[in-house]
């Protein structure tokens, strides 16, 4: 996860130039209202040229809580606690992140001094007599997300974890003179104690969560069926969905577009749609496992990380964790995987903020990529030089309401539209097509006794676009001075007395003239058919 996180950072330098500018006049955007005390208040986000503030109303009465915080202040959350309540931000200034939060009954904010987080979660506070003593916050400042207590009296902060992976999420209980802390990563369950004394935290319990189920060997049906090998998954949210101003249209996903694409290059080819609305990585890593039992496909097209980065908590270690778990899945499954990048939104501020979090995740999807060593498909590249400098825009769906049969909604901008995700789908046809055959499986000759005949025959191709088999041979050992095409899953060679030894090998090769690899000649997998030696 390093190596990606820093991978991403360089292509990042020059991606982000290519952001749009700030906007140039002022504009207010309500966030969310809440009860307190009986009385009813509301958070709004106010957009200047280089300035995002929170603003904090009750009746006619309004504060600023980001007053004299230059920068984007983007909303974390809000913490109602008996008679207070405190509001959390993230400061986002000079690509620096900065936790700050609001106290209600001191009627002050305050910027907290804590330095190299590229993250904050939303804290859990705590609290005695009323006052505001510490922070507890899932946090970045190494190369993944862990834990942190932070004391603001004295200024100390702790870190509770320090683990290789990502802590997922905090359930917080307070003790005598501790905290008992229960965590998730994405493949065990910890539950530490914090002694608030000692600033000691520890281990308590680790449970480890059940490993993913195998998919067993495919069934005999699956193993020859045609439709399996020409059978693609795709893997995201509401875009892989076919969502476009809040209505699901399937007919216009880029799955869709992708089959009728595919009949005129590739053949027949059958899409199985696994987008779920609203999801971001970590529900992608948490379901990818029971999605590739249940769903047999050869290849798996992923395309997941919007929901991602526009969350004020975004963390790019985090959610390429998420990814490389998933990738992982469909690899170990036997999948042939294409990652996409990300596309656009253009119903909000064009924030510093979110241009870098969105430029920064899909470099990172490159890195994990060319890491993996999986196809790849540089989808935001696409958008923005799509008649540039705001032909992007036109690629989306356009905010407002509209009328659905669910009534009057809002649709927010951030959905390709169908020009959109047909040019989605313009990106990962081709990579799937470029995709070479398998190779082929279980030779056998059937009869190695004739001295002038050898028939050989072998399991069918089923991909869609097998054009041939390009077969070489020999009569003397690795050599293959000859060679010919065949369209059948089997030939007999003819051989002379003189010459009774034969050498050969094959490889199966589609309509665009990609091949699979050669059997093997020191192999007897079923994947890498051995060559066969006659006497």
């Amino acid at each position: 996860m390093t190596n990606q996180a820093k991978i991403a950072f360089f292509f990042l330098l020059a991606a982000v130039a290519s952001a749009p500018k700030l906007l140039s006049q002022d504009r207010s955007e309500f966030l969310e209202s809440f009860e307190h005390a009986g009385r009813t208040y509301s958070l709004d986000a106010v957009f200047s040229s280089s300035q995002a503030d929170l603003v904090l109303s009750q009746g006619r009465r309004t504060i600023n809580l980001s007053a004299g915080m230059a920068g984007e202040n983007i909303l974390l959350g809000i913490h109602s606690s008996g008679e207070n309540f405190y509001v959390f931000w993230l400061n986002y200034r000079q690509k620096m992140n900065r936790l700050a939060y609001y106290d209600h009954n001191r009627q002050r904010s305050r910027l907290l001094p804590l330095a190299g987080f590229s993250s904050f979660g939303l804290p859990e506070v705590l609290e005695a007599n009323g006052s505001l003593q510490a922070l507890v916050f899932l946090g970045n400042n190494t190369d993944n997300v862990d834990i942190f207590h932070y004391e603001l009296a004295t200024g100390i902060l702790t870190p509770l974890t320090r683990t290789p992976f990502s802590e997922k999420e905090i359930i917080l209980q307070e003790t005598d003179n501790g905290l008992e802390i229960e965590t998730k990563s994405l493949w065990a369950k910890y539950r530490y104690r914090f002694d608030r004394q000692t600033r000691q935290s520890r281990l308590l319990e680790k449970k480890q969560f059940s490993p993913p189920k195998k998919r067993e060997k495919l069934n005999a049906a699956a193993a020859i069926s045609p439709e399996y090998y020409n059978t693609y998954i795709g893997f995201g949210d509401s875009i892989t969905a076919g969502q476009i101003e809040q209505v699901l249209h399937p007919e216009l996903c880029y799955l869709t577009v992708m089959k009728e694409m595919l009949a005129l290059t590739y053949g027949p080819a059958f899409p199985i749609n696994l987008g779920i609305q609203g999801q971001d990585t970590l529900d992608g890593a948490h379901r990818v496992d029971a999605d590739l039992v249940s769903n047999s496909a050869f290849y798996f097209l992923l395309m997941m990380g919007v929901n991602d980065v526009q969350q004020p908590t975004f963390d790019l270690a985090d959610s390429l964790e998420n990814l490389e778990y998933i990738v992982d899945a469909a690899l170990a499954n036997g999948r042939r995987v294409i990652i996409s990048t990300l596309t656009p939104r253009k119903d909000k501020p064009p924030e510093a903020k979110y241009w870098s979090n969105l430029y920064a995740l899909s470099s990172g999807i490159l890195a994990l990529a060319a890491q993996k060593s999986t196809a790849r498909i540089d989808t935001l590249s696409a958008f923005m030089s799509y008649n540039p400098p705001d032909g992007w825009k036109d690629l989306l769906e356009t905010p407002g309401w509209v009328i659905t049969e669910e009534g009057k909604v809002w649709a927010k901008g951030n959905h390709p539209n169908a020009a959109g995700q047909r040019l989605i789908a313009t990106l990962f046809a081709p990579a799937l097509v470029a995709f070479p055959p398998l190779a082929p499986q279980n030779i056998t000759v059937l009869n190695p006794q004739d001295r002038l005949h050898r028939n050989v025959q072998w399991d069918p191709g089923y991909e869609s676009d097998l054009s041939h088999y390009h077969i070489e041979f020999s009569f003397k050992p690795l050599t293959f001075d000859y060679s010919l095409d065949n369209a059948a899953s089997h030939y007999t060679f003819n051989l002379f007395p003189f010459l009774p030894q034969l050498y050969f090998r094959i490889q199966a090769v589609d309509r665009s003239d990609n091949a699979s690899i050669f059997s093997d000649p020191e192999s007897s997998t079923a994947t890498s058919p051995q060559l066969k030696k006659e006497k």
